[in-house]
This record gives C-alpha cells, sequence and structure tokens, in this order.
C-alpha cells in the first residue's frame, strides 16, 4: 500500500495567556480557532486522506493515556486520530479558554504518544506531524527535553508551531522578504491578517503588539530548538491566515499515460503527463437533497411512456437509439451503431515536421497540454529522445502529431513542441483542430482607410501605456505580478468561502467579499497610479465622438428621384383615366429591399416578418417559430387589458397555419401546453386564453396533419379542461429531445 497521508496532531494551548488581549484585538485563541476551523475545511473540501488529532492544554480536564496524579495534567485528547469530519470542526467551535496551567512540553509529548499509538501497525503514512498553536506564555519544564528530542527524531515526527509572533520585526517588507513566508507560497503580497477573510467570512483585527514577557522569551527560544531538531518550521498567525485563506484544489497524483511514439521505423517508448488542465473542483457539482432532512438518501425513478392514447410504459429493454432525419426518427441498433464507429488503434505517430511560427496560438484546441518524456526504463531511446527534442530546439520546429487514446477514441490532431530548461527536457502536446472545427470570418481591412491610420505620436502614447502597465517587474523586488501558477481563480475562491460560510452560520446571510481581489487591491492600485497620465494623455489623443448616425428611411422619391408623380395621378383623374404609373420596378425593389431587411420577427408587422423569414428559409424553422412563440408571450405580458391581444390571436393562428403546412405539429402543440398554464393561471390574462376557446384554436390533431401523435378528442378537452396541469402531467417529457426543442419551455 503506497503511503499517502499524514497524521497531524493538533496541539493547542488553552491557557490564560492566549485569551488575554486588548479591547478591539481578536485573542490568539479566537485566531487560533479560525486557523483550525480553515484546515479541517480544507481537509474536508479536497476529500483528504490525511487523519488529524485535537489535543488540547491549559484546561480543566484531563483525558491522555500517559496522565497520572502528578504527571501530564489538564491535556485533554478529545478527537482521537482520524480523517476530517464536521465532528471535528464541532470540537473546535467548542474550544473555550481555559485557567489552569500546563506543559507545552508535555503536551508535545502526549501528541506524540497518541500518533505512534494510532499509527502503529498500520501502513500507509507518509508523514507524521505535530502543529503547535501556542503564545508561549506558559510554564514548562525542559529537564528532559534531550531524551524528548531524541525520541521524536527516531520516531520521525515533526513538530511545527504557529504563534503569534515568534520574536521576530513584525515590519512587512521585512517578513516579504523571508523566503520561507508562506504568503509567498500563494503569490499574495504580505496584507496584514486583519485585510484577509477566512472562509467563515469574519475579517481579524491586527494582533496587539506587545513586548514579550521573560516567560515567552524562554518559551520561544525552547520551540525554537524544538522545531529546529525535527525540521520543521514556524508560521505566525498572519503567515498562517494568508496561507490558509485560499481554497487549494484536491491534489491529485501524476499518472502516466504510455505510448509508442513512431517515427517512421523508429518507435519510442513516452510517457504523458497532464501540464495544464481546466479545473471544474466538486464544489460545482452539487447534489440534490431532501430540504427537510439533508440526511435523508434520495432515489430517483425514472420512466418512459408512449405518447398516445395508451399511455403504455416502456421498458428500458425495449427502447434504441434513433437519429432524427427530417421529421422522422432512424432506428440505430447496437450492433449498427457499434459498425458506425471509426476503428482506430492506439497510437502516437509522428506524421511531419513544421516550423514552430505556424502553430499560430489561435489554432490550440482543447483545454488540456500534457508534457511528453521519454519512459525512465528504456535508458536508450531516452538518448534518441534527447536528440530529437534538441533537434528541433535548435531548428524551431516542432512535430505534427496523429494521437489516439485508445481503440475506442477517436483519433486528433496535435504538434510537439520541444522545451528544454536547466537540466530538464521534454515536449509538449497542444491539440490542433480538424477543418470542421474551424470558422472563418470576413473583417473589414482597417489600413485601408487613411484616417483608421494612427500617428507617431498616437502609437509612441500607446507604447508608453503598455510599458506602464508592463507586469514583469511590477511586484515587489520587482518580480513579476500575477504570475498564473500563483494566481487563484476567484470564482472557486468565492464558491469555496460560501459553502464553508454556510455550513458553519447556515442561518446567516452570506457576506462575503472577493478574497483575491482583496488581497491584489494594493498592487493593482500602485499599476493604476502608475498609468493614470498616460491614460488621460491615451484620452486626449484618442477622442471618441457621437458620429450622429441615425438610420435613414429610404423613400421611392429619394431612392429613384421625384416623377411628379402625384401631379401625373390628378391628371389622369381628372380625365377619368386609371392610374397606372410605370411603378411596378419601384413596387419590387422596395419590396425586395423590405424582405431582405427583416431578420427577426418584429412587433410592429409580426405575422407578415414570420412568413418572410419561413420563405427566406434563414434562419431555420425552429429558430423562426421559437421568435414567434417569444414574441407572443411578450404581447401578452405587456398587453395593458386587452390591447395586443387581437394581434398575439393572429400570429397564434399564423404560427398553427405554418407548422400544419411544414409537418411540424410538435413545435405549436408543445407552445399551446406551455401557453394554457401561463394565462389560465394569472389573472387578467384568463381572458386571453378565453379568446382561444371561443376561436377554437386547439392542439394541432393526426386528422390536420400526419405527423400530430393527438386525436381529436384530445384535443377537444385540452380546451375544456379548467386548468392546464393535467395537460402538463400527461405530456410526455423525453430528456433527449433536441436542445432547440426544450428551450421552448424556458421561454416564461
Amino acid at each position: 500500500m503506497a503511503s499517502n497521508k499524514e497524521a497531524l496532531a493538533l496541539v493547542v494551548d488553552i491557557g490564560v495567556g492566549m485569551s488575554q488581549t486588548a479591547p478591539g484585538f481578536d485573542s490568539p485563541l479566537q485566531i487560533t480557532s479560525d486557523i483550525l476551523q480553515m484546515i479541517v475545511q480544507r481537509k474536508m473540501f479536497q476529500q483528504s486522506k490525511d487523519e488529524l488529532a485535537l489535543i488540547l492544554y491549559g484546561g480543566d480536564e484531563t483525558n491522555n493515556d500517559l496522565a497520572d496524579e502528578n504527571n501530564y495534567q489538564n491535556i485533554s485528547v478529545v478527537f482521537s486520530l482520524s480523517p476530517a469530519n464536521w465532528h471535528l470542526f464541532e470540537e473546535i467551535q467548542k474550544i473555550k479558554p481555559g485557567n489552569n496551567p500546563a506543559d507545552l512540553i508535555d503536551a508535545i509529548v502526549v501528541a506524540a504518544d497518541h500518533l505512534r499509538r494510532e499509527t502503529e501497525g498500520k501502513r500507509g503514512y507518509a508523514a507524521k506531524r505535530v502543529l503547535l498553536f501556542t503564545n508561549a506564555a506558559t510554564p514548562f519544564n525542559d529537564h528532559s527535553l534531550k531524551v524528548i528530542l531524541d525520541s521524536l527524531r527516531l520516531q520521525d515526527i515533526t513538530v511545527d508551531a504557529i504563534g503569534p509572533s515568534w520574536g521576530q520585526e513584525e515590519e512587512d517588507d521585512d517578513e516579504n522578504d523571508r523566503p520561507d513566508s508562506p504568503t509567498q507560497t500563494n503569490g499574495h503580497n504580505g496584507d496584514s491578517a486583519s485585510a484577509r477573510p477566512t472562509t467563515n467570512g469574519n475579517h481579524h483585527n491586527r494582533n496587539q503588539k506587545k513586548p514579550l514577557t521573560p516567560q515567552q522569551k524562554t518559551g520561544i527560544r525552547i520551540i525554537n530548538d524544538i522545531v529546529n531538531t525535527t525540521e520543521g518550521s514556524l508560521f505566525t498567525f498572519r503567515e498562517a491566515l494568508g496561507m490558509l485563506s485560499i481554497h487549494q484544489s484536491k491534489t491529485v497524483k501524476p499518472t502516466a499515460t504510455k505510448y509508442i511514439m513512431q517515427l517512421a521505423d523508429i518507435k519510442l517508448h513516452i510517457c504523458t503527463y497532464i501540464q495544464v488542465k481546466d479545473n471544474k473542483p466538486g464544489i460545482f457539482r452539487l447534489k440534490k437533497v431532501y430540504a427537510r432532512d439533508p440526511k435523508s438518501e434520495i432515489k430517483v425513478d425514472r420512466g418512459r411512456y408512449t405518447k398516445d392514447e395508451h399511455d403504455e410504459e416502456i421498458e428500458k429493454e425495449e427502447l434504441t437509439d434513433g437519429f432524427r432525419y427530417g421529421t422522422t426518427f432512424v432506428p440505430i441498433n447496437k450492433e449498427t451503431l457499434d459498425d458506425m464507429k471509426y476503428q482506430s488503434e492506439k497510437c502516437f505517430s509522428v506524421i511531419g515536421f513544421s516550423d514552430a511560427n505556424m502553430m499560430r496560438r489561435s489554432l490550440y484546441l482543447g483545454d488540456t497540454v500534457y508534457e511528453v518524456i521519454a519512459e525512465p526504463t528504456y535508458e536508450e531511446e531516452a538518448q534518441t529522445f534527447t536528440g530529437l527534442v534538441q533537434a528541433m530546439y535548435d531548428t524551431n520546429t516542432v512535430a505534427i502529431v496523429r494521437k489516439c487514446f485508445s481503440e475506442r477514441s477517436s483519433p486528433e490532431l496535435g504538434f510537439l513542441r520541444p522545451h528544454i530548461a536547466h537540466d530538464h527536457i521534454c515536449m509538449y502536446y497542444v491539440k490542433l483542430p480538424f477543418a470542421e472545427d474551424l470558422r472563418e470570418f470576413n473583417f473589414d481591412n482597417l489600413d485601408v482607410i487613411k484616417r483608421n491610420l494612427p500617428n507617431d505620436e498616437q502609437l509612441k502614447t500607446v507604447d508608453n501605456l503598455i510599458t506602464t502597465m508592463d507586469l514583469s517587474h511590477a511586484d515587489r523586488g520587482r518580480e513579476e505580478a500575477f504570475q498564473p501558477e500563483l494566481i487563484s481563480n476567484p470564482y472557486i475562491q468565492r464558491m469555496f468561502q460560501s459553502i464553508a460560510q454556510r455550513a458553519v452560520t447556515p442561518d446567516e446571510p452570506l457576506s462575503l467579499s472577493n478574497t483575491i481581489m482583496e488581497m491584489n487591491d494594493t498592487l493593482i492600485q500602485s499599476i493604476a497610479r502608475k498609468s493614470k497620465r498616460t491614460l488621460d494623455t491615451v484620452h486626449e489623443q484618442f477622442i471618441l465622438r457621437d458620429t450622429n448616425r441615425r438610420q435613414k428611411v429610404a423613400t421611392g422619391e429619394a431612392l429613384f428621384g421625384n416623377n411628379d408623380i402625384s401631379a401625373k395621378k390628378a391628371r389622369l383623374e381628372d380625365n377619368n383615366e386609371e392610374f397606372t404609373t410605370d411603378s411596378t420596378s419601384f413596387e419590387a425593389q422596395a419590396a425586395a429591399k423590405k424582405k431582405a431587411a427583416i431578420k427577426t420577427v418584429g412587433t410592429v408587422t409580426p405575422v407578415e416578418d414570420f412568413r418572410i423569414l419561413i420563405e427566406q428559409g434563414s434562419p431555420s424553422l425552429t429558430d423562426v417559430c421559437k421568435q414567434m412563440c417569444t414574441l407572443i408571450f411578450d404581447l401578452i405580458n405587456n398587453s395593458h387589458g386587452d390591447s395586443l391581444f387581437e394581434k398575439a390571436l393572429q400570429c397564434i393562428q399564423c404560427l398553427r397555419e405554418i407548422c400544419i403546412d411544414k409537418l411540424e405539429p410538435k413545435i405549436f402543440n408543445d407552445f399551446e401546453v406551455v401557453l394554457k398554464a401561463h394565462a389560465s393561471d394569472i389573472d387578467g390574462r384568463k381572458d386571453f386564453w378565453k379568446k382561444i376557446v371561443d376561436e377554437k384554436i386547439s392542439l394541432i390533431t393526426s386528422e390536420e396533419c400526419i405527423e400530430s401523435n393527438v386525436i381529436p378528442v384530445e384535443a377537444k378537452k385540452f380546451l375544456e379542461e379548467e386548468t392546464a396541469i393535467q395537460a402538463l402531467n400527461n405530456a410526455p417529457i423525453n430528456n433527449e429531445q433536441d436542445d432547440e426543442e426544450e428551450d421552448l419551455f424556458d421561454l416564461i
């Protein structure tokens, strides 16, 4: 069994010194409680296999295996070593200040003994660690310290400590310059703990700065010796809060996918590892639970029924796949489906080579980048692989690859880019598109118009703007700011904070701020201040003006000139002649222009627009019908009284007529079911449904359209029912319908 988990004992000082603080400041014990909650929440969110124990010293109770009348008093193991759960979280919330003295060295011994007892004879532990929370204000006995340290080394137990201060200066710059500062591990600057929101939404005040007492100085010296001897680490509360306030995704062990890379007659054994992949944490996959009792299990039972008068249930074994071909479905059984699939085999073949400059960034496809290395067990092939990478690197070349993960997978096209850094040699694989994946767009060339060309002064200003907003040396210490590997996703952090706070305080409203933006606010403001003057210059040199362009109404007179048609008409009327102007071409051109301008169903002449779009055939019939359905709902909802009911009624009649003519009765029938539920159950809209009943505009039946499954009796019954509840319950819902048809039910 692989060693992949950690045994961690959380040792907390709850003595008098940990609860003393000035008004307006959080006590060390309060901050410790928040840090403990963060640790437990992180372990649970990560679904970590690590096991934790909680040990308190300085309280009124004594509960440990080493205690007797005189030794190891006021030390209590309140949570034995086990994976993190809400019981441990509740125990942390119950922590209260104690009034009794307890020896911190004795507490470390109890923790080490507990780890030994709980892990003895068990496998899978990669490390054993004691995490001590204290301000070193309580007396202790260090007479047996050397023996204890030898025992800790022998058991391979590491001791880390977290406290308000370990005697070093608290200056921001000094602390951030420390190479082992946890605040540098997440890429954020050293904002104070007061600016760092915790997972439960609270904001901590600054720790009260007080001179260290002689007892604390002695305690800090002893703790330093223990930590250094066991190769542990010291962290302040400020550092711990900064490190733990960022949600860390579940750790995934890198797993290699092995291929045989074929280059002509050469075969090389390689391994691929995921280097970059879009992170989709489990906090997005919410589950349906019973609201009254979330712990109760829910069983989902689905049924399939025929869409006819029999309403007969169909067993799963009687179903088969089908492809919609026009207005009918072509059944495809499993054997046919297997024959239809593209037959391939697992491969990683180099098709050829190309100039690296040909691989435009716009051609990168997919959400994953793979690192490709030679398989370590084949040393001779590894030398060949290294030579190939070096040659590609020297010639600025990429390899075009055909990759297929397995026999059941579709082949894909990609390229390998060489990468050489220090002593690490590899290639990166990126997926490329096929012809069907590309979308071509034609845009106007701005360089053709002379007025669009910037002058030298404008180019210089934009160049200055890029320089002032350059992130390469914008961070403290002239380092690169906002490095992708150090910046967390604010959306994920928000979800993490929200769920954590809701779990702790289910009845309180969410009051969270954007953690990531708060942590980087100082840096963002600094960059904004540096670039403000240049931005003002940009506004001055690139002036935006309103062109006052309005859509001009094109009249026949404006288009074709004034032929004095009115005078000609008057003259012919005086002679009792029929007015026959030579306007045939004018009317035809105007009608053609009008039809070409119609792209959507408008509110002025919806019926005419709908018929024109159907005649044009673009967009599709389903899309045009969806536009008409949306418009009908808008007319009903926005009508003052019944002022727009007549127009909505005309639209419904037109939609019904077109659906019959185009053999698409389902579109209208689904729409009318939803319309009835909407109109007949809302005050002020029942009159409209009464108009539909009076006009006898019911569902399209099988007698009117051969594609309809509704018989005349059902259509008549549909209009006679008072509400649409029964109709909706009886209407079969097919979860596998096309997305375009399902969107119809979202109109209301």
